[in-house]
């Protein structure tokens, strides 16, 4: 999805434990960790969201096509 391979990850992981030292690293990863889980139930709230409009919006369109088809059958 980001195409970030392992290489990039581990000088990534360096760079981070250099910048915030090894002794906080446990903290700050605990805090990226609940990030990470906020923003996958952002998202996931949003797929939820968007499957509910568009079941509503079908259920809308089949009752409108079934009454205009039933004016129709009717001389």
């Amino acid at each position: 999805m980001l195409d970030i391979a392992w290489s990039e990850l581990l000088v990534v992981g360096a760079v981070a434990i250099i910048a915030v030292g090894p002794k906080d690293m446990p903290k700050v990863m605990h805090a990226f960790g609940r990030w990470v889980g906020k923003m996958r139930a952002f998202t996931r709230d949003i797929g939820t969201a968007l499957d509910k409009i568009a079941a509503e919006a079908e259920a809308a369109q089949k009752t409108n096509s079934n009454a205009s088809s039933e004016n129709n059958d009717r001389p």
